[in-house]
């Protein structure tokens, strides 16, 4: 296209409505299983209990045909059955969590304290794994294999449905003294991280134990996953990490501080933690990132393995002083996992409208919902009568009395820390107020006229391309060979990232998005603020006529349910008023990092149908449509390779079963961690391509140098079990069935509401752009 709305008036609205039709995934809807339908009024199985006002209540297995659903204090495992996504009135099997504490008293409602809050399903090294969290402070995991082995036991001995899932062991049962809501795992660091209302965070952080001398170097997946039943229930011991001193005699140990299992508590918010997150991909294998978000809107984030209190403090989003936001959930994403643009207006959907706020510059693309298909914040007033169990949340659920008791008590040392001056003044209020903005004024109104550069201090500009990102934390490259002076031999260093590994570089560029009750925010850089994207409340919705729906929907307004989909450069993000958002991640050469919200569910077509959802919703759940599984994890990972092993490492890993020749060497597109020294093609790297990641980390250290600045004799040339795991995982991409007949990856999104409603969507991408 020879020119773009960007750039004049030869670019017509429609030109830039047809791009975004192209840029967007494909979305279809799969099915509608009513309440009527699911449970009609003389069958033989009733609706189940739903506890309401709790986080996301059920989750898909990536790599199983299961659904998980928390209804009560059991968790109900589902088979989706057929094309439709059919449910039915009877699960598979219950499963009753155990219980670390089970006489601990609940928070919500002291009658049923042991009601499921929040639930994941999730990897944890190669398995895996189901995690859940409840009201009494409880926190449980399974391993999703073995409830799959279970059920297949129990329909082969003609066991009557429901199944009991007595026989189902946990792997993990723990409790964190209150209420626990935030739940997140790490993949490649064997890490689980709970936060609770008591303030804190707590990781558990299980043992990764080397191989005994003499033993063979490469472990089977079954070897090394360590998720036997009894892991870290009563009676498994912990080393209890607390405040810093003892945080100091830990990194003492580093990097074989993972020879125990380690109980860390990270104390620095004073409010309720409804969301923790890690930077849960390969850039960050050892599990170093994690970031929290409180319902005082503030933004924290943590290097665990560095100090036990947060190195930055921040408040994202807009902040209006009558109306408050609330912080509902925050995410770590890849910052390669991307769909890069040549313009802005086709990277956020919209011309962003920039301006300086407290010295921070602001790109708000508020205006982006105007170019949505099906979609209409008008609610149709027909519609069915909400059910009379489902009680508006009381007011004082977040009164100022929930408020963390802030005197000191194992404050972790603030040296070192940076924390951002924009803290929160917390309103004392705790009314849930809607904030509808249907005319968005002038963030419309100048869309197709042109936007002159503002004048912004330099270090505000964000015009470094995703290469440059890496670059800029790369200055000790410098003293490996082939990279003296101002000019260095590229084909040197490729040459020798291809032969050897190296520990990777802690990443300082990932972006973090962060949801509000209303509000959608990006920044480029976790400790860094500067520059943020906002999206103000996309999901807004009016209600004509019949008001007695905007109270519920007024107090459920929340953004409580996230569900990345990295490999699609997706982010799927609910409220539990029952809209959801598919939310594409961007970048642009100018504004660095972006999104763009590409539809709104239900469409606009379901809420004109009787059957359209006016009930708050129960849980949202996002997988591999049946066929396109996410295949089980590497069959072996190498322990304890020493540099000159590393190509003998990557045949076997590849080619298990065969004893050919192990000096075949490694092709550049299969090596994960290829520096890219040139600049990128901006349409290169978009997600879903499997091309060299470009943008990986770079290394901490050159082993094989004895001569670098780096190096000394107490320097360990041996990765980590987690970088080993993260460096294979990338390696092995077995051939799958749909490969040669998709372009990518189907997956589904089932929406279950309180009453038993089930919506249920396909989408996909065809990269053709």
């Amino acid at each position: 296209m020879a020119s773009s709305i960007e750039t004049g008036p030869s670019d017509s609205p429609a030109d830039f409505e047809d791009r975004l039709r192209q840029y967007r995934p494909h979305i279809q809807v799969t099915n509608i299983e009513t309440p009527q339908q699911r449970f009609p009024r003389h069958g033989d199985h009733a609706n189940p209990q739903t506890a309401t006002w709790r986080s996301n209540l059920a989750a898909l297995s990536q790599r199983r045909n299961l659904l998980f659903t928390a209804q009560g204090a059991d968790i109900y495992v589902w088979i989706p059955k057929g094309s439709s996504q059919l449910l039915g009135s009877q699960p598979e099997m219950i499963v009753h969590p155990v219980m670390n504490q089970p006489h601990a008293s609940g928070y919500i409602d002291l009658s049923r304290p042991h009601t499921i809050n929040n639930l994941i399903v999730d990897d944890l090294g190669v398995d895996e794994v189901l995690l859940l969290v409840t009201d009494s402070g409880n926190v449980t995991g399974y391993n999703v294999e073995a409830i799959f082995s279970a059920m297949g036991r129990c329909a082969k001995l003609q066991h009557r449905r429901p199944f009991d899932g007595a026989e189902v062991k946990p792997f993990f049962a723990e409790n964190v003294g209150q209420s626990a809501w935030g739940l997140a795992a790490h993949k490649f660091a064997r890490l689980i991280a709970v936060s609770a209302n008591t303030g804190d965070i707590t990781v558990f952080a299980f043992a990764i134990v080397e191989d005994a001398p003499g033993t063979d170097n490469l472990s089977t997946a079954s070897e090394i996953s360590g998720l036997d039943p009894g892991w870290g229930q009563s009676g498994q011991p912990w080393v209890l990490i607390e405040d810093d001193e003892q945080m100091m005699e830990l990194k003492k140990k580093m990097p074989d501080h993972r020879t125990q299992n380690l109980r860390l508590t990270y104390a620095g918010h004073f409010e309720n933690i409804p969301c923790v997150s890690f930077a849960n991909f390969d850039l960050d294998p050892n599990g170093t990132w994690m970031v929290s978000t409180d319902i005082f809107n503030r933004v924290l984030v943590w290097k665990i393995w560095e100090a036990m209190g947060p190195i930055r403090s921040s408040i994202y989003g807009i902040q209006a002083h009558d109306q408050p936001e609330r912080g509902w959930s925050v995410l770590p994403i890849d910052p390669r996992r991307v769909h890069q643009h040549r313009l802005k207006v086709d990277a956020c959907g919209c011309r962003p409208q920039e301006r300086n706020d407290d010295n921070r510059l602001t790109f708000d693309i508020t205006g982006m919902v105007d170019h949505l298909t099906d979609w209409t914040p008008m609610v149709a007033p027909s519609c069915r009568e909400p059910l009379p169990t489902h009680h508006i949340l009381p007011n004082d659920i977040f009164s100022p009395e929930c408020i963390i008791d802030t005197k000191p008590k194992r404050r972790a040392s603030s040296s070192g820390a940076e924390v951002s001056s924009t803290e929160a003044s917390p309103d004392k209020s705790a009314n849930v107020s809607a904030r509808v903005n249907l005319d968005r004024k002038s963030t419309r109104e100048t869309e197709a006229s042109d936007e002159s550069e503002k004048s912004q201090p330099p270090s505000l500009r964000v015009k470094r391309g995703i290469p440059d990102l890496v670059e800029e934390a790369n200055e000790h490259l410098k003293s490996y060979p082939g990279l003296e002076g101002e000019s260095y031999d590229v084909e040197a260093l490729l040459n020798l990232q291809q032969r050897f590994p190296f520990h990777p570089h802690n990443p300082q560029f990932f972006p973090i998005v962060h949801f509000s009750e209303h509000d959608i925010s990006l920044v480029p850089y976790p400790c860094d603020s500067a520059v943020q994207i906002v999206a103000e409340a996309p999901l807004s919705q009016s209600w004509p006529g019949r008001s007695q729906y905007g109270p519920i929907h007024e107090a459920c307004d929340r953004m409580n349910m996230i569900k990345y989909v990295p490999e699609l450069g997706i982010i799927i993000a609910a409220s539990q008023k029952g809209r959801v958002a598919i939310i594409t991640l961007t970048w642009q050469a100018e504004i660095g990092h972006s999104f763009r919200v590409d539809w709104i569910l239900p469409f606009n077509s379901q809420n004109t149908d009787l059957d359209a959802p006016k009930v708050p919703l129960m849980g949202m759940a996002v997988s591999p449509m049946p066929g396109f599984e996410q295949p089980l994890d590497v069959p072996s990972i190498p322990r304890r390779f020493e540099p000159k092993e590393w190509l003998k490492f990557d045949h076997r890993l590849l080619n298990p079963e065969k004893d050919d020749d192990p000096s075949v060497p490694l092709s550049d597109s299969r090596f994960p961690h290829n520096f890219n020294l040139a600049k990128d093609n901006p349409g290169s790297h978009s997600a879903g391509q499997n091309d060299s990641d470009p943008d990986a980390p770079p290394s901490r250290s050159n082993p094989l140098n004895p001569n670098t600045d780096e190096a000394d004799e107490d320097h360990d040339p041996f990765l980590t079990l987690p970088e080993l795991h993260a460096l294979a995982s990338d390696i092995y991409q077995p051939h799958e069935e749909w490969h040669g007949w998709h372009p990518s990856r189907h997956y589904r999104l089932l929406l279950l509401f309180c009453d038993g409603l089930i919506m249920s969507y396909e989408f996909w991408h065809t990269w053709k752009n």
